[in-house]
């Protein structure tokens, strides 16, 4: 029995593992075009909200858990083996995240081609969920990250900041082309696919990351999470991110998050009234 933490919610069931499945919300066969998903189990600030607008306003929230953790355990021949399951969206992803999380097996072409399958499942699994009988037009993530980020000076742990994010354009990386620092805390932030987007986040004073859509096209910068796999389809993608608390350090910014989430479907109900 799968535990269930929404109200009119229901549980599917990764048929290759009976200990993975998906908390779904409202319905992926919906007249709006919008699919919500959070892979990290442990990234749970808003979900709540998240699931009540889902009801109110339509379109499918979908939440893949096991064991309330951030990665997920593939059991693989009587062998675990862990996964970040954002990280599974592609195959350079998902070898590179079983190398990098599983180094004891690197020895194990057989286990490692293994779970590299399994790991594919689920991604196919997931997606499918998320799509119904058409994909949608627009995939939004739910994340939460931790306060500041590793090496900021003041004790931040880490790696997502938008701070961090105008470091990183600022040093030439590949896979971003704008970054708009606004009035919020540096840790909530969106991270998007599509510039239009990208504009009404930044004039409207919210922090805003712009994917560099030749992500789909250089293997260096394939990391195999939704962000990348969206951009290879030709999908919008809207990262909804904002700081929670880790290990007792931090805060849960639940309202900022709220108030990120209804943006977000301001944004969705005018792109789908316009269609």
């Amino acid at each position: 029995m799968h535990n269930l933490l929404f109200a009119l919610s229901s549980a599917l069931t990764f048929p290759q593992q009976s200990d993975i499945y998906l908390e779904v919300v409202g319905s992926n066969n919906d007249a709006k075009d919008w699919a919500f998903f959070a892979p990290h189990e442990n990234e749970n600030v808003a979900n709540q909200y998240v699931a009540e607008q889902i009801i109110a306003k339509g379109g499918v929230f979908v939440v893949l858990r096991q064991n309330g953790e951030r990665l997920i355990t593939l059991e693989i021949d009587n062998k675990k083996v862990v996964v970040d399951p954002n990280r599974i969206f592609t195959e350079i992803g998902r070898f590179a995240t079983i190398a990098k999380l599983n180094p004891n097996i690197a020895k194990q072409p057989t286990l490692v081609a293994k779970a590299e399958q399994r790991a594919k499942q689920l991604s196919e699994f997931v997606l499918e969920t998320l799509s119904g009988k058409e994909p949608p037009n627009t995939i939004v993530a739910v994340h939460n990250n931790s306060n500041g980020y590793t090496g900021d000076n003041k004790h931040g742990i880490g790696n997502v900041s938008i701070i961090r994010y105008q470091s990183k354009l600022t040093a030439g990386a590949q896979y971003l082309i704008d970054v708009a620092k606004g009035q919020y805390d540096e840790d909530d932030l969106y991270f998007v696919t599509n510039t239009a987007d990208f504009n009404q986040m930044k004039s409207s004073g919210w922090n805003a990351v712009l994917q560099n859509p030749e992500v789909a096209h250089i293997p260096e910068e394939d990391d195999g999470s939704l962000s990348v796999y969206a951009e290879m389809k030709g999908y919008r993608y809207i990262n909804v991110e904002a700081e929670r608390i880790t290990d007792g350090f931090g805060e849960d910014h639940l309202d900022v998050q709220m108030k990120m989430v209804d943006f977000t479907f301001a944004l969705l109900e005018q792109n789908n009234n316009a269609n």
